[in-house]
């Protein structure tokens, strides 16, 4: 962005939010510079949204002052969109990214065939910028994935006489394929799989993570803490040792999938209703299908 075009829009930004003025200059701005104006236009929309909030809030709290009168509702309300819009100035709270985003994605077809990219900041954003806290070895995608678990598999299924293409199957439920590894503070790899948490008796490694968890049927965000181990193989071996200890009915599945799934449902393995579906389901993808035949 040049100078020129950052010093308009903090002009802009700076302006009382009910100056009718800076909608006329915004329309210029757009005539002129669509592309570049852009941005700007989605910061209005970003505002117009918190102004509903800010609204909203203002009808939903308790009066204490029946004798109030109307100027001081009017002025409050002044006050609310001045907050709104110093709220949504510079960086904003991230919607106007997204809503910028689009309007781009719109007047160019060739970028909706690209996936669009979350805006959410965080250990994710934090890792694409520092490539050195990447995960290591994290799987690129169902094949690579396969191969790189299927020996650490192999050996805690003949542990337990199940099949191993299940366990992978599981892995590959909790963790996205490879692609959502359950990762400390500083982005490092837990290696944990198969979402186990640390409970009292664990004194090893661990990792705070932000998950989902089911109350009943209703999706919460909770922080758990998760078990963090120093390889996969690590892992897998944990994970038999937990299966063999509290779900004897999943162990005694052998190969079927549907049973697994239901035996760890039915043991309290996961919160989510739909679990045993999902995970039935990821058993039968093609990869861990062609690994199952060539075992």
């Amino acid at each position: 962005m040049s100078l020129s075009t950052a010093s308009q829009n903090a002009a802009l930004n700076a302006r009382l939010a009910i100056d009718a003025q800076a909608v006329g200059d915004l329309r210029a701005r757009v005539a002129k510079d669509p592309k570049g104006a852009a941005r700007e236009v989605a910061g209005q929309f970003e505002k117009m949204f918190l102004d509903m909030v800010m609204k909203s809030m203002r009808e939903a709290s308790p009066k204490f002052d029946e004798l109030e009168s109307n100027s001081v509702g009017m002025f409050r309300s002044m006050y609310d969109q001045q907050l709104s819009q110093t709220m949504t100035s510079g960086k904003g709270l991230g919607l106007a990214d997204v809503i910028a985003a689009q309007i781009e994605r719109m007047g160019n077809p060739s970028l909706l065939q690209q996936p669009q990219r979350s805006p959410a900041r965080g250990v994710e954003t934090a890792r694409a910028a520092n490539p050195a806290a990447a995960p290591a070895a994290a799987p690129a995608n169902s094949s690579s994935f396969v191969e790189t678990l299927g020996e650490a598999a192999s050996g805690a299924a003949q542990m337990l006489g199940l099949s191993p293409h299940l366990m992978l199957a599981h892995a590959a439920l909790e963790t996205g394929w490879g692609k959502k590894p359950i990762t400390d503070a500083k982005g490092n790899n837990t290696h944990n799989l198969f979402g186990i948490k640390a409970g009292s008796s664990w004194t090893g490694k661990t990792a705070d993570i932000t998950t989902t968890e089911y109350v009943d049927g209703v999706a919460q965000k909770r922080v758990e803490r998760f078990r963090a181990y120093d390889s996969y193989a690590d892992a897998f071996a944990d994970y038999a040792k937990l299966l063999s200890r509290r779900y004897g009915d999943a162990v005694q599945a052998g190969s079927d999938a549907k049973a697994f799934a239901s035996g760890l449902q039915e043991g309290g393995y996961a919160t989510d209703p739909a679990y045993a579906r999902k995970l039935a389901r990821v058993a039968e993808h093609p990869a861990l299908r062609a690994y199952r035949a060539a075992a």
